[in-house]
């Protein structure tokens, strides 16, 4: 018997090896072991929301997922927390509110974000169950293949030194340029973008059904005592001239959908603030644009990180 265990012992070494390996390296601070994680994934912002809950809470896809905190709180004198990730839909950020609002812990404000884009009936994931179920099963976190790949990702970043991504770009000639040579109007990236999202809006049509959802989480956040912004973030003109005009989206939001949100906003007290349509402090475009969505993390997300929470305020 004792040889037997001896034998086991001995084959269990390479698990243990490789749990303390990812443990280690795991970019998600799942385990709540480091200072913090990097990560904007959904199952590290909200791990990190369940370990050291905040009071006031972002939530929305990846255009909401890269603000700088530290200029947060100095704009709104208050500390945030970030549970945005990249590529959720309107379903899951709603899930993420609701499972918030029930987790018993204190919040005072939460910023949501929608948009023409979430809103679309073609995007409409639903992950949140299997992410409460990882959160709930760290041993299906451990075995969970894609965690396994970012862990080696990590541990091979930590090797070469590689420094951490910003969407951010001093744009040289070369990014003015198309695969034949010719000059662009915008940076490529910029460019490139509107056919980059094009399938996803051909067929284009509102989510009645999440959308139905905001009032019910307005009338739950007032009950609560929790002061709701929903805001629109800012696209850029190319995606909305060769995006929402041709395909027919424009008159729906500025017709239907915004005149009901701000219906629904005078009638449940959240305040509603749209940069998508109304514009915004941007000016220059080409610079503070990292593409259709995404703000330049350097030149374009401090100013509108200044005007949302100064406009929230």
């Amino acid at each position: 018997m004792r040889f037997i265990l001896k034998k086991l012992a001995l084959l269990s070494v390479p698990v243990w090896l490789w749990l303390a390996f990812f443990v280690a390296f795991e970019p998600n601070n799942y385990f709540g072991l480091k200072a913090g994680s990097g990560s904007s994934q959904p199952v590290a912002r909200v791990r990190a929301y369940e370990q050291d809950p905040g009071s006031n809470v972002i939530l929305g896809d990846s255009r909401l997922a890269h603000f700088d905190m530290d200029l947060i709180e100095q704009v709104s004198g208050v500390p945030w927390q970030n549970l945005a990730f990249g590529g959720a839909s309107l379903r899951e950020t709603l899930d993420l509110a609701d499972y918030v609002l029930a987790s018993g812990h204190r919040t005072d404000r939460m910023l949501l974000a929608l948009s023409f884009y979430t809103l679309n009936t073609g995007y409409d994931t639903d992950r949140f169950s299997a992410l409460e179920e990882t959160l709930q099963n760290p041993l299906a976190y451990c075995l969970n293949l894609e965690y396994n790949l970012n862990t080696l990702t990590v541990f091979l970043d930590t090797v070469r030194g590689t420094p951490d991504t910003v969407e951010s770009g001093d744009w040289g000639p070369a990014d003015y340029l198309d695969d034949a040579g010719h000059t662009l109007p915008l940076h490529r990236r910029l460019y490139d973008y509107p056919a980059a999202i094009a399938p996803r809006c051909e067929a284009w049509a509102v989510n009645e059904a999440q959308l139905a959802r905001l009032p019910a989480l307005a009338a739950r956040c007032r009950e609560a005592g929790v002061a709701l912004t929903v805001v629109l973030p800012p696209m850029a003109d190319n995606v909305r001239t060769q995006i929402c005009d041709a395909y027919g989206i424009t008159p729906v939001m500025e017709n239907e959908v915004l005149p009901q949100l701000a219906s629904w906003s005078a009638e449940y007290g959240f305040r509603l603030l749209d940069y998508e349509w109304g514009g915004s402090c941007l000016t220059d475009e080409d610079r503070q644009f990292f593409d259709g969505f995404h703000l330049d993390e350097k030149y374009g997300l401090p100013d509108w990180t200044r005007q949302l929470f100064g406009d929230m305020a």
